[in-house]
């Protein structure tokens, strides 16, 4: 059976859509078939994190009914695809939000992957998270700052009252710093478990920039193995933490100083 994952923020900028994209990438990486969705209709960032600028058909010309949901699904890599959605204001004005049945879009794309993730837009739409299938199941993504953990609350809450099962909560970005809150008041808010803690990491940055994930550009970092360590836990896979090449990096030292020939 298809497995369809919600990841939600009650705030936008904790980093929702990179951690859905490193997520499909690492998924990938275990020999799974994952389909990237992004649903939020107004603010799409998917299709420029995975390089689909300016796909021909996104989302937005399936929902005004212009389209087959077949042809916005692109592979992008071998067991990856997304289904983009569009930044074009003049093809969403002849889309009514109450009128989306997300149920059966998915059920139409359903043959396409073994996963689904669904970038959620950042908020409460109500007529999104209603309009998910029963069977999907939800990540709360947050920082540590309190206006970040106050809006994930009421995801949290918006979820309970629609019967949304909740794997956890993501602690993104995330740095030591006696300000913010830790993970214990987190849990004690959410009443959510924490399945997964991301470093912050300038690294993300840089692979965004290269439209690589983490775990492709430095496999051994600490962001890039909390990642995947997350990855196997949604799995129910195991993984075995990389550790950096000291060796390696010992004899790029020693070339440099000129104790070793190039």
């Amino acid at each position: 059976m298809s497995k369809f994952i919600a990841i939600a923020s009650g705030k936008g900028g904790v980093g929702r859509t990179t951690l859905t994209y490193n997520l499909g990438v690492g998924m990938s990486l275990f020999g799974r078939n994952v389909v990237m969705l992004d649903l939020d209709l107004v603010m799409a960032n998917l299709d420029v994190i995975t390089g689909l600028l300016n796909p021909d058909v996104t989302l937005h010309d399936v929902l005004a009914k212009n389209k087959s949901i077949d042809e916005c699904v692109y592979e992008i890599e071998h067991g990856i695809r997304v289904i983009p959605t569009g930044i074009h204001f003049e093809t969403l004005r002849h889309i009514n939000p109450k009128y989306i049945s997300w149920n059966k879009i998915l059920e139409e794309i359903a043959d396409y992957g073994d996963i689904f993730l669904m970038d959620m837009p950042a908020g409460i739409n109500s007529n999104i998270f209603e309009g998910l299938p029963e069977n999907v199941e939800m990540i709360i993504v947050t920082n540590s700052t309190m206006t970040s953990v106050a809006d994930a609350l009421k995801i949290r809450i918006l979820s309970n009252e629609l019967n949304i099962q909740i794997i956890g909560f993501v602690l993104n970005m995330w740095y030591e710093d006696g300000f913010l809150l830790s993970v214990n008041e987190i849990e004690s808010i959410l009443e959510v478990p924490m399945i997964g803690i991301i470093p912050y990491d300038r690294e993300v940055e840089r692979s965004m920039a290269l439209g690589k994930s983490v775990a492709e550009i430095n496999p051994s970092s600490p962001t890039s193995n909390a990642l995947m360590q997350l990855t196997a836990h949604l799995l129910g896979e195991e993984y075995k933490p990389i550790e950096p090449d000291k060796e390696g990096i010992l004899n790029r030292l020693k070339k440099f100083i000129g104790m070793l020939p190039d």
